[in-house]
């Protein structure tokens, strides 16, 4: 049933070699081997049992981890398999996210959060950082934006970190972090670092950004208890974090001023193509289930899928989830390149931005025409679509969301700027 598509077709056209493919393939053997059938216990079965979600989560994550997916991007000497392509790395994180999207967004944060040491070329954060992420454990990490007072307002870039709540104070060798964060996937369980944005000062703008890598055991740092949500039930722990006096080194800030503003920017458009691959995965295992599903189910003798009205439905759906996969591998390509300049510069903003919009709203769209198409089956929790409708909403809501993200997209085309104090 699951593996209805061959990887190498699925995928064709994009600028990606045979060792990536191998990858991918490998992850889409496991997802259809563990993933697919414990879908329903991965949300905790109908009453959203924490327990056997928490389990079947761990079981299934170290899975990964044994099969490479946590340290496949991460360069060799660390321990890491050395794989270096970003469009690899979204097919990767498709291909989890078909199985379930909670799974895969626990792996994608660790790059995310890791990016900027990247970015800045931190040696020394990197030391400390990926020998334990490219050890035979699971591990989280997670990255802390978004504020209870403007919410996502802190990633637009027109906004120049005004409106950044969470302040970093230099006191001596020392940032003293005062500030509450809501939202962020991993919080209270994550056991690497908490990457915090923060501003020194926001009367200062993009100066002012600071990006600060915030161990998860010192003092004053405490959290909330999980949120609950319509999706991503217990694949994904989201609480409120608390800074009271948090003191760390100030070589844990990532690059200083300006630099941070520029690297936050980029990891934002990182982050939106990411949102795009798990958008895609779970409209294509949306797909996979209707496809199987009106093979058996007959309309007069004859089944739904061969009826022209449903048949047009499903094509529709193809068509859609084949766009939207272009759609974020040619912005992976991009980033790649390096051809088209840094991913936060508008052009790149733009590109990645439209993807990560396109593909929820296809997400969308794919999950409901899917429940439309099984009825009252696909309603109820047996088939998962009801699941995949709820997780790929949380993905259209976050970083930004559908309107901050179109703004984001027209800024590629021309400048956009709110007006000052406002």
């Amino acid at each position: 049933m699951y593996g209805m598509m061959d990887v190498r077709t699925k995928y064709a056209g994009a600028m990606i070699n045979e060792e990536d493919l191998e990858i991918a393939k490998a992850v889409h053997e496991f997802v259809d081997k563990e993933i697919m059938p414990r879908r329903l216990d991965l949300d905790g079965g109908w009453h959203h049992d924490e327990k056997l979600a928490r389990d079947t989560f761990d079981k299934l994550h170290k899975g990964l981890v044994d099969l490479g997916a946590q340290r496949a991007f991460f360069p060799e000497k660390y321990g890491g398999l050395g794989l270096r392509s970003t469009a690899a790395q979204m097919m990767l994180l498709e291909e989890i996210a078909r199985g379930d999207l909670g799974l895969s967004l626990h792996l994608g944060v660790i790059y995310w959060v890791l990016g900027p040491a990247f970015m800045a070329r931190r040696s020394n954060l990197l030391d400390q950082f990926l020998p334990k992420i490219c050890d035979d454990k699971p591990h989280a990490c997670c990255m802390a934006l978004t504020e209870p007072e403007g919410g996502v307002n802190v990633e637009d870039p027109a906004q120049h970190g005004r409106a950044i709540a969470t302040r970093a104070e230099l006191d001596g060798d020392e940032y003293v972090i005062n500030g509450e964060k809501i939202w962020p996937s991993c919080s209270g369980i994550a056991d690497i670092t908490y990457l915090t944005l923060c501003t020194t000062d926001p009367k200062k703008g993009d100066e002012g950004i600071a990006l600060i890598y915030v161990p998860p055991d010192v003092d004053g740092l405490s959290f909330g208890k999980p949120l609950e949500k319509m999706g991503f039930c217990w694949s994904d722990i989201n609480t409120e974090i608390f800074f009271d006096n948090v003191r760390v080194p100030k070589e844990n800030r990532v690059a200083g001023p300006g630099k941070d503003a520029q690297i936050l920017h980029n990891s934002i458009a990182g982050g939106r193509v990411g949102s795009a691959s798990y958008a895609v995965g779970g409209a294509q295992a949306c797909l996979e289930e209707v496809i199987e599903y009106t093979k058996d189910r007959e309309i007069v003798g004859k089944p739904v899928r061969e009826r022209s009205l449903h048949a047009g439905m499903i094509g529709e759906m193809v068509m859609a989830i084949d766009a939207a996969r272009a759609y974020y591998l040619q912005a992976a390509y991009m980033i790649d390149s390096r051809a088209y300049g840094r991913p936060g510069e508008p052009l790149m903003l733009s590109k990645t931005t439209g993807a990560k919009v396109f593909s929820c709203d296809i997400a969308v769209l794919v999950t409901n025409k899917a429940m439309e198409l099984m009825g009252a089956y696909g309603y109820s929790p047996e088939f998962n679509i009801e699941k995949y409708l709820r997780d790929v909403k949380m993905i259209q809501l976050w970083e930004g969301g559908a309107q901050l993200g179109r703004l984001d997209v027209t800024r590629g085309y021309y400048p956009f700027e709110w007006a000052p104090g406002r």
